[in-house]
């Protein structure tokens, strides 16, 4: 029997790997968005799905052994969680039984995001799927109270997908945000890796940031060598931006179709506005902070906040994130 979130039927179906695509799903808006990406995810890589929903655990949690005079400490959990999410896991079950590969789970705990975290390292998973917070635009992505909390330290790569977001068919156009550092080369990898398995155009964006750096080659300096005007200074500056995007695509395989776009302009803003074209949109993390954690910069944090497509963030200090997720075993090949 087919349902409304069955995978597209026209796409490159991978090999089942170990580590599996874990599914955050809200029992109270019951917003299919984030399982239907992970089972886009899940036809692209072979991956199994496992979809998650958390009702509020025990509020009572003992204290550390040794404390004088206390017995236990009252934990309230979240508001937002449930008392009994039994109904909703029966009906996404019921829904989702006759699609291979699925399994639903309920999990108790304090917060939505202590529970996910605690599942994706429990299950090694090679992808953790949230969607946007309840009170959002539909289409767009509008990081809740989960999502921002698994975004500041997630053990593996998170998707966070807008409200309401259904696949267009199969995976056709990947972007990654790419700029001159170790994490956005990884995201571009990632991507690569990703447009690969879905059979996708990669399309490599960098945005050059307007600012007094860029058009100081616009002051006057002598008459023999006059000021640019500011056309030719944008000009020049995508050129140089493309020439470094080609540099670093020609370290990658020939074989993804692969556009690259340079802009000049607000970096998030230009994102943002991108996101609307794209399946999927991939970037990497700020370049420091704890290993195997998300560290958002500013651009990141607003692109993961408003975008138009799901965006998906990678951990610094994990080795191959997505390419361990799409990987293919040794010899093996993916019928089309």
């Amino acid at each position: 029997m087919s349902t409304a979130l069955d995978p597209v039927a026209d796409g490159p179906i991978g090999l089942i790997v170990a580590k599996p695509i874990l599914v955050g799903y809200d029992p109270v808006t019951t917003d299919h968005a984030p399982v239907a990406f992970g089972l886009s995810m899940s036809r692209i890589s072979g991956a199994p799905l496992i979809v998650v929903l958390v009702q509020a655990g025990t509020p009572f949690m003992p204290v550390s052994a040794g404390t004088p005079g206390v017995a236990g400490l009252v934990r309230q959990a979240d508001s937002d969680l449930v008392a009994d999410c039994s109904d909703a896991l029966e009906a996404l079950s019921t829904e989702l039984a006759d699609i291979p590969g699925v399994e639903c789970r309920k999990a108790q705990a304090l917060t939505a995001a202590g529970a996910l975290h605690e599942a994706a390292e429990a299950e090694d998973a090679g992808l953790l799927v949230v969607g946007s917070r309840r009170r959002g635009q539909r289409g767009r992505v509008v990081t809740g109270s989960t999502a921002a909390r698994l975004l500041r330290g997630a053990p593996c790569p998170v998707a966070v997908v807008p409200r309401g977001w259904t696949a267009r068919g199969a995976m056709a156009t990947i972007g990654v945000a790419c700029t001159d550092s170790p994490e956005a080369r990884a995201a571009l990898r990632g991507a690569h890796a990703l447009a690969r398995a879905a059979g996708a155009t990669l399309r490599v964006l960098t945005v050059v940031e307007r600012g007094p750096a860029l058009y100081a080659a616009t002051e006057p300096r002598t008459a023999e060598r006059p000021g640019k005007d500011v056309t030719a200074v944008e000009g020049e500056a995508r050129v140089q931006a493309e020439e470094a995007l080609r540099a670093a695509v020609a370290e990658l395989g020939h074989d993804v179709p692969i556009q690259i776009d340079a802009f000049v302009g607000d970096p998030a803003d230009t994102l943002i506005d991108l996101s609307q074209h794209l399946d999927v949109l991939v970037c990497g993390s700020r370049g420091y902070g704890a290993l195997r954690a998300v560290v958002l910069g500013s651009v990141t944090r607003r692109v993961a906040r408003e975008s138009r497509c799901p965006v998906i963030v990678l951990p610094r200090g994990v080795e191959a994130p997505l390419e361990e997720l799409v990987a293919e075993p040794a010899g093996a090949t993916v019928p089309s």
